[in-house]
Protein backbone atom coordinates (compact mmCIF):
# COMPACT_ATOMS: atom_id res chain seq x y z
CA UNK A 1 0.00 0.00 0.00
CA UNK A 2 2.97 2.68 0.57
CA UNK A 3 4.26 1.60 -3.07
CA UNK A 4 0.61 2.98 -4.66
CA UNK A 5 0.74 5.91 -1.91
CA UNK A 6 4.37 7.06 -2.79
CA UNK A 7 3.20 6.50 -7.00
CA UNK A 8 -0.14 8.54 -6.56
CA UNK A 9 2.13 11.36 -4.86
CA UNK A 10 4.88 11.19 -7.33
CA UNK A 11 2.22 11.23 -10.23
CA UNK A 12 0.44 14.01 -9.41
CA UNK A 13 3.61 15.98 -8.26
CA UNK A 14 4.56 15.23 -11.28
CA UNK A 15 1.48 16.15 -13.34
CA UNK A 16 1.07 19.70 -11.35
CA UNK A 17 4.92 20.36 -12.89
CA UNK A 18 3.93 19.92 -16.29
CA UNK A 19 0.91 22.33 -16.24
CA UNK A 20 2.31 25.28 -17.93
CA UNK A 21 -0.32 26.63 -20.08
CA UNK A 22 -2.68 26.98 -17.04
CA UNK A 23 -3.60 29.34 -14.91
CA UNK A 24 -3.44 29.75 -10.93
CA UNK A 25 -6.67 28.80 -10.13
CA UNK A 26 -6.26 25.61 -12.15
CA UNK A 27 -2.52 24.74 -10.99
CA UNK A 28 -3.75 25.38 -7.77
CA UNK A 29 -6.46 22.48 -8.23
CA UNK A 30 -4.66 19.81 -9.34
CA UNK A 31 -1.80 20.19 -6.82
CA UNK A 32 -3.62 20.42 -4.20
CA UNK A 33 -5.86 17.66 -5.26
CA UNK A 34 -2.20 15.61 -5.89
CA UNK A 35 -1.38 16.31 -2.28
CA UNK A 36 -4.59 16.15 -1.22
CA UNK A 37 -4.93 12.50 -2.33
CA UNK A 38 -1.35 11.85 -0.91
CA UNK A 39 -2.21 12.87 2.50
CA UNK A 40 -5.60 10.93 2.01
CA UNK A 41 -4.12 7.85 1.49
CA UNK A 42 -1.26 7.72 4.34
CA UNK A 43 -4.40 8.63 6.69
CA UNK A 44 -7.13 6.30 4.91
CA UNK A 45 -3.83 3.35 4.86
CA UNK A 46 -3.78 3.87 9.25
CA UNK A 47 -7.74 3.25 9.14
CA UNK A 48 -7.55 0.66 6.48
CA UNK A 49 -9.42 2.79 3.80
CA UNK A 50 -6.47 3.32 1.98
CA UNK A 51 -9.11 3.93 -1.12
CA UNK A 52 -11.74 5.93 0.47
CA UNK A 53 -9.12 8.37 2.42
CA UNK A 54 -7.58 8.41 -1.13
CA UNK A 55 -10.60 10.03 -3.02
CA UNK A 56 -11.54 12.08 -0.01
CA UNK A 57 -8.31 13.48 0.17
CA UNK A 58 -7.97 14.30 -3.46
CA UNK A 59 -11.47 16.10 -3.48
CA UNK A 60 -10.13 18.32 -0.24
CA UNK A 61 -7.33 19.20 -1.50
CA UNK A 62 -8.70 20.12 -5.03
CA UNK A 63 -10.75 22.36 -3.27
CA UNK A 64 -8.52 24.14 -1.04
CA UNK A 65 -5.88 24.47 -4.45
CA UNK A 66 -8.49 26.38 -6.46
CA UNK A 67 -9.55 28.35 -3.80
CA UNK A 68 -5.89 29.66 -2.68
CA UNK A 69 -5.19 29.40 -6.12
CA UNK A 70 -8.12 31.83 -7.38
CA UNK A 71 -7.18 34.49 -4.12
CA UNK A 72 -3.53 34.74 -6.06
CA UNK A 73 -5.19 35.15 -9.18
CA UNK A 74 -7.36 38.26 -8.05
CA UNK A 75 -4.34 39.59 -6.19
CA UNK A 76 -2.08 39.43 -8.86
CA UNK A 77 -4.92 40.83 -11.00
CA UNK A 78 -5.19 43.64 -8.90
CA UNK A 79 -1.47 44.92 -8.66
CA UNK A 80 -1.29 45.18 -12.14
CA UNK A 81 -4.54 47.09 -12.39
CA UNK A 82 -3.18 49.16 -9.50
CA UNK A 83 0.34 49.34 -11.11
CA UNK A 84 -1.45 50.42 -14.68
CA UNK A 85 -3.46 53.63 -13.02
CA UNK A 86 -0.06 54.67 -11.29
CA UNK A 87 1.72 54.66 -14.74
CA UNK A 88 -1.41 56.59 -16.03
CA UNK A 89 -1.31 59.07 -13.37
CA UNK A 90 1.98 59.80 -13.66
CA UNK A 91 2.12 59.75 -17.77
CA UNK A 92 -1.04 62.35 -17.97
CA UNK A 93 -0.32 63.82 -14.55
CA UNK A 94 -3.44 65.21 -12.45
CA UNK A 95 -6.17 65.31 -15.41
CA UNK A 96 -6.17 61.69 -15.87
CA UNK A 97 -6.16 62.07 -19.51
CA UNK A 98 -3.84 63.40 -21.97
CA UNK A 99 -4.31 66.73 -23.84
CA UNK A 100 -6.63 66.28 -27.29
CA UNK A 101 -7.34 68.36 -29.65
CA UNK A 102 -10.81 69.47 -29.70
CA UNK A 103 -13.25 67.70 -31.83
CA UNK A 104 -15.38 70.35 -33.47
CA UNK A 105 -13.55 73.46 -34.80
CA UNK A 106 -13.44 76.72 -32.61
CA UNK A 107 -15.79 79.10 -34.51
CA UNK A 108 -15.29 83.07 -34.37
CA UNK A 109 -17.82 84.87 -33.26
CA UNK A 110 -19.93 86.34 -36.29
CA UNK A 111 -18.92 89.61 -35.84
CA UNK A 112 -17.25 91.75 -32.92
CA UNK A 113 -17.42 95.49 -32.89
CA UNK A 114 -13.98 97.23 -33.08
CA UNK A 115 -12.02 98.34 -30.21
CA UNK A 116 -11.04 102.16 -30.41
CA UNK A 117 -7.48 101.12 -28.87
CA UNK A 118 -7.24 98.13 -31.49
CA UNK A 119 -7.97 99.98 -34.37
CA UNK A 120 -4.35 101.53 -35.25
CA UNK A 121 -2.96 98.44 -36.48
CA UNK A 122 -4.50 95.17 -37.97
CA UNK A 123 -2.82 92.62 -40.51
CA UNK A 124 -3.86 91.78 -43.91
CA UNK A 125 -5.13 88.62 -44.73
CA UNK A 126 -3.46 87.05 -47.18
CA UNK A 127 -4.00 83.47 -46.87
CA UNK A 128 -7.56 81.36 -46.84
CA UNK A 129 -8.39 78.08 -46.07
CA UNK A 130 -10.43 76.95 -49.40
CA UNK A 131 -12.68 74.56 -47.55
CA UNK A 132 -14.13 76.88 -45.41
CA UNK A 133 -13.19 80.27 -46.74
CA UNK A 134 -11.78 81.98 -43.65
CA UNK A 135 -8.79 84.08 -44.19
CA UNK A 136 -5.63 84.61 -42.59
CA UNK A 137 -2.32 86.71 -41.85
CA UNK A 138 0.05 85.97 -43.93
CA UNK A 139 2.12 84.52 -40.80
CA UNK A 140 -0.22 81.88 -40.64
CA UNK A 141 0.89 78.56 -42.17
CA UNK A 142 -1.80 76.04 -41.26
CA UNK A 143 -5.76 76.79 -40.50
CA UNK A 144 -5.07 77.02 -36.48
CA UNK A 145 -9.01 75.27 -36.34
CA UNK A 146 -8.74 72.43 -38.41
CA UNK A 147 -5.11 72.30 -39.17
CA UNK A 148 -5.50 72.36 -43.28
CA UNK A 149 -2.59 74.42 -45.13
CA UNK A 150 -3.80 77.68 -46.10
CA UNK A 151 -3.33 79.13 -49.50
CA UNK A 152 -2.49 82.46 -50.53
CA UNK A 153 -5.83 84.56 -51.61
CA UNK A 154 -4.92 85.16 -56.10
Amino acid sequence: MKKITAFLLLGAISFSGCATSLDETQTGALAGGGLGAGLGAIIGNQTGHAGAGTAIGAGAGALAGALLGEGMKRSKESAKAEMRQEMAQQQYGAYGQPYAAPQQPVQAPAYQAPQPAQQNYQEAHTKYNPRTGQTFPERYKYDPNTGEELQYIR
